[in-house]
């Protein structure tokens, strides 16, 4: 019995954590994109940088899915159901470990990466993973337990959300002289991304502006050759 309940806590407990990686990944590097996994080591700003980000953060994401299935590894061939409380117990840690080691140690990254109060934000989630684990503690043996299959489901619907593509730049191609893309990046506020036979490619975010800039210098828009990993659109 005790190695039963052992192996449930061990179960909920990683499948907490991956949650609690999932939720950071999906909501603060996807929907916000406040960080990347590697923001504080490595600007972006640039194609290049900013495709790297990208694969960094599905790495992020591909170990979070190695211990999901662990805990449903351990989770099936268990019998009865998941353990709430430490469900939110290894959400909290996840948060915990997230602050202390890869915000503070390590420096990889800030919850506000362009905040001028980063520290506020980072203890914002540590203690919201302070507060999960707390609460967790104390649901330990009075919360209701998750019946196994709706926990899965629950789960896997929230793993999913890490597949979504990254928003970012939207690449743009004019044919114009070499000699006015700069004036054009700098109009449009588009880094370039590539110049060559009369062709500039520009990474925008407002392409409505990049619009109005490529119309006041008579450029006309050209299409993208697809690149994974960007989002392609032409004017």
């Amino acid at each position: 019995m005790a190695e039963e309940r052992a192996r449930g806590a061990w179960a909920a407990g990683l499948l907490g954590f991956a949650l609690g990686g999932f939720f950071d990944g999906i909501l603060l590097h996807q929907i916000l994109q406040w960080h990347h996994l590697l923001s504080g080591w490595i600007p972006g700003g640039t194609v290049e940088l900013d495709r790297m980000h990208v694969s960094w953060d599905g790495l992020f994401h591909t170990a979070h899915y190695i211990l999901l299935a662990l805990g449903l590894a351990l989770l099936w061939g268990r019998p009865g159901r998941v353990p709430a409380g430490w469900l939110a117990i290894g959400f909290g840690l996840w948060h915990v470990v997230d602050a202390v080691v890869v915000h503070w140690v390590l420096g990889l990254h800030r919850i506000r990466q362009d905040s001028p109060q980063p520290l506020l934000w980072d203890l914002v989630f540590f203690g919201l993973g302070i507060a999960a684990i707390a609460l967790g503690w104390a649901w330990r043996r009075r919360a209701p337990a998750l019946p196994r299959g709706v926990a899965t489901v629950l789960l896997l619907l929230g793993a999913a959300g890490a597949a979504l593509p990254a928003r970012g730049p939207a690449l743009v191609a004019f044919t114009l002289p070499a000699g006015q893309a700069p004036l054009l990046a700098v109009l449009a506020d588009a880094p370039l991304a590539g110049l060559g036979d009369g062709i500039v490619i520009l990474a925008a975010t407002d392409t409505a502006r990049l619009r109005r800039a490529a119309y006041a210098l008579g450029a006309a828009p050209v299409p993208v050759p697809p690149i994974p990993g960007l989002c392609l659109t032409r004017l």
